[in-house]
Protein backbone atom coordinates (compact mmCIF):
# COMPACT_ATOMS: atom_id res chain seq x y z
CA UNK A 1 0.00 0.00 0.00
CA UNK A 2 1.35 3.55 -1.14
CA UNK A 3 1.96 6.36 1.10
CA UNK A 4 -0.77 9.00 1.81
CA UNK A 5 0.96 12.36 1.67
CA UNK A 6 0.19 14.29 5.04
CA UNK A 7 -0.41 18.17 5.41
CA UNK A 8 2.92 18.69 6.57
CA UNK A 9 4.57 17.52 3.37
CA UNK A 10 2.73 20.10 1.30
CA UNK A 11 2.15 23.05 3.64
CA UNK A 12 4.47 26.01 4.34
CA UNK A 13 5.48 25.64 7.93
CA UNK A 14 5.97 28.80 9.84
CA UNK A 15 4.49 30.60 7.46
CA UNK A 16 5.04 34.81 7.46
CA UNK A 17 2.14 36.42 9.81
CA UNK A 18 1.39 39.95 10.45
CA UNK A 19 -0.66 41.40 13.49
CA UNK A 20 -4.09 43.32 13.57
CA UNK A 21 -2.03 46.76 13.40
CA UNK A 22 0.00 46.34 10.46
CA UNK A 23 -0.41 48.71 7.87
CA UNK A 24 -1.28 47.07 4.21
CA UNK A 25 1.37 48.34 2.82
CA UNK A 26 3.74 46.32 4.86
CA UNK A 27 1.70 43.51 4.54
CA UNK A 28 1.93 43.74 1.20
CA UNK A 29 6.12 44.22 0.95
CA UNK A 30 6.27 41.04 3.31
CA UNK A 31 4.04 39.27 0.27
CA UNK A 32 6.32 40.44 -1.84
CA UNK A 33 9.68 39.92 -0.20
CA UNK A 34 8.48 36.38 0.80
CA UNK A 35 6.77 35.88 -2.52
CA UNK A 36 3.42 34.65 -0.52
CA UNK A 37 -0.46 35.47 -1.31
CA UNK A 38 -1.60 35.05 2.09
CA UNK A 39 -0.96 35.94 5.32
CA UNK A 40 -2.63 34.90 8.85
CA UNK A 41 -3.24 37.87 10.61
CA UNK A 42 -2.83 37.54 14.43
CA UNK A 43 -4.29 39.01 17.35
CA UNK A 44 -1.59 38.52 19.83
CA UNK A 45 -1.13 34.76 19.83
CA UNK A 46 -4.25 33.85 18.24
CA UNK A 47 -4.87 33.57 14.47
CA UNK A 48 -7.71 36.23 13.73
CA UNK A 49 -7.86 36.50 10.08
CA UNK A 50 -6.17 35.54 6.86
CA UNK A 51 -5.71 38.44 4.56
CA UNK A 52 -4.46 37.69 0.36
CA UNK A 53 -2.88 39.92 -1.97
CA UNK A 54 -6.39 40.01 -3.55
CA UNK A 55 -7.68 41.53 -1.06
CA UNK A 56 -5.25 44.24 -0.90
CA UNK A 57 -5.47 44.72 -4.71
CA UNK A 58 -9.33 45.28 -4.72
CA UNK A 59 -8.27 47.81 -1.41
CA UNK A 60 -6.28 50.13 -3.57
CA UNK A 61 -9.00 49.69 -6.78
CA UNK A 62 -10.55 53.53 -7.77
CA UNK A 63 -13.97 53.86 -6.14
CA UNK A 64 -13.65 51.33 -3.00
CA UNK A 65 -14.80 52.19 -0.06
CA UNK A 66 -11.88 52.72 2.07
CA UNK A 67 -10.20 55.26 -0.14
CA UNK A 68 -7.20 55.98 2.25
CA UNK A 69 -5.26 53.12 1.44
CA UNK A 70 -2.39 54.35 3.82
CA UNK A 71 -4.59 54.42 6.84
CA UNK A 72 -5.62 50.77 6.39
CA UNK A 73 -4.06 47.87 8.56
CA UNK A 74 -4.30 43.64 8.19
CA UNK A 75 -7.57 43.97 10.49
CA UNK A 76 -9.45 45.98 8.33
CA UNK A 77 -8.56 44.14 4.99
CA UNK A 78 -8.14 40.64 6.68
CA UNK A 79 -11.02 37.57 6.49
CA UNK A 80 -12.67 36.93 9.79
CA UNK A 81 -13.92 33.28 8.38
CA UNK A 82 -10.78 31.25 7.06
CA UNK A 83 -10.90 27.64 7.40
CA UNK A 84 -8.17 25.97 9.79
CA UNK A 85 -7.25 22.76 10.12
CA UNK A 86 -5.22 20.78 12.59
CA UNK A 87 -2.04 19.31 11.64
CA UNK A 88 -3.04 15.88 11.89
CA UNK A 89 -5.84 16.11 9.19
CA UNK A 90 -5.16 13.76 6.19
CA UNK A 91 -4.26 15.51 2.87
CA UNK A 92 -6.94 13.95 0.81
CA UNK A 93 -9.86 15.81 3.16
CA UNK A 94 -8.15 19.23 3.19
CA UNK A 95 -7.69 19.29 -0.63
CA UNK A 96 -11.31 17.65 -0.99
CA UNK A 97 -12.71 20.29 0.97
CA UNK A 98 -11.14 23.03 -0.38
CA UNK A 99 -12.16 22.41 -3.83
CA UNK A 100 -15.58 22.13 -2.79
CA UNK A 101 -15.52 25.22 -0.37
CA UNK A 102 -13.68 27.31 -3.19
CA UNK A 103 -10.70 27.88 -1.03
CA UNK A 104 -7.51 29.07 -2.01
CA UNK A 105 -5.71 28.52 1.03
CA UNK A 106 -6.54 26.74 4.52
CA UNK A 107 -4.73 27.94 8.16
CA UNK A 108 -3.29 24.47 9.80
CA UNK A 109 -2.85 24.37 13.24
CA UNK A 110 -0.87 22.79 16.44
CA UNK A 111 -2.44 22.45 19.61
CA UNK A 112 -4.85 26.17 18.66
CA UNK A 113 -1.67 27.13 17.69
CA UNK A 114 -0.42 28.57 14.19
CA UNK A 115 1.39 25.86 12.41
CA UNK A 116 1.20 26.40 8.57
CA UNK A 117 -0.50 27.32 5.89
CA UNK A 118 -1.39 24.99 2.66
CA UNK A 119 -2.47 27.35 -0.24
CA UNK A 120 -3.46 25.65 -3.97
CA UNK A 121 0.06 27.15 -4.97
CA UNK A 122 1.46 24.71 -2.59
CA UNK A 123 -0.98 21.67 -3.32
CA UNK A 124 0.46 22.48 -7.07
CA UNK A 125 3.73 22.40 -6.70
CA UNK A 126 3.33 19.20 -4.71
CA UNK A 127 1.22 17.97 -7.48
CA UNK A 128 3.72 18.82 -9.85
CA UNK A 129 6.23 17.14 -8.26
CA UNK A 130 4.33 13.86 -7.80
CA UNK A 131 3.38 13.84 -11.41
CA UNK A 132 7.47 13.95 -12.52
CA UNK A 133 7.94 11.52 -10.18
CA UNK A 134 5.30 9.29 -11.10
CA UNK A 135 5.51 9.44 -14.81
CA UNK A 136 8.47 10.63 -16.15
CA UNK A 137 11.82 8.21 -16.17
CA UNK A 138 15.03 9.92 -14.30
CA UNK A 139 16.65 10.13 -17.65
CA UNK A 140 14.00 12.34 -19.40
CA UNK A 141 15.54 15.20 -20.57
CA UNK A 142 12.70 17.33 -19.79
CA UNK A 143 13.63 17.20 -15.90
CA UNK A 144 15.21 19.98 -14.76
Amino acid sequence: MRHMPTITEVMTAFPVHVEESTPLAEALDLMKEHQCHHLPVMGGKQVVGLLSGEDIKLAQSPGHEDQDFEELVAGDLCRRRFAKVDLHTRLDIVLTGMGEEGLNAVIVMKNEKLAGILTTHDACRFFSRWLKKEYLPDDDPGIA
